[in-house]
């Protein structure tokens, strides 16, 4: 899919998640047909996510000058704001999650762009801490 040029709104974006554990990790794995997602509701803000890399430096005796490297990545925390509904089913594998130590896959549906037909999908693999 290409990237969009336009700015658009996360209005009517959905997070999904599956207690189900992949058997590849791969664009295979998260989509195939025996995961089932389980959206999230009543979402009030994703928070920031995506990838962050570390800077490395290095300082040479000889010239004292910093020199920067991009160092190891860190895909980060995505702290999601959600209102409290007991009766919602995806709420309740988080809460589950959140008292697990396994990992477990989201799906992060964008709403779709002006001039396409299709919504842009991101999978995950999580670690629901709280």
């Amino acid at each position: 899919m290409a990237e969009g040029t336009v700015l658009h709104t996360m209005s009517g974006a959905t997070l999904a998640i599956s207690a189900i554990l992949l058997a590849t990790y791969n664009a295979a794995g998260y989509g195939a047909t025996a995961m089932v997602y389980t959206t999230v509701g009543e979402i009030e803000n994703f928070g920031n996510h995506g990838v962050t890399a570390n800077v490395s430096t290095f300082t040479a005796v000889a010239n004292a000058t910093v020199q920067k490297f991009k160092g190891a990545k860190n895909y980060g925390t995505m702290n999601v704001v959600i209102g409290n509904l007991p009766s919602d089913a995806g709420q309740d594998i988080i809460e589950a999650a959140a008292e697990s130590t396994a990992r477990y896959s989201v799906k992060i549906t964008y709403p779709t762009r002006a001039g396409e037909s299709t919504a842009e999908i991101h999978y995950r693999d999580v670690l629901v801490s709280k």
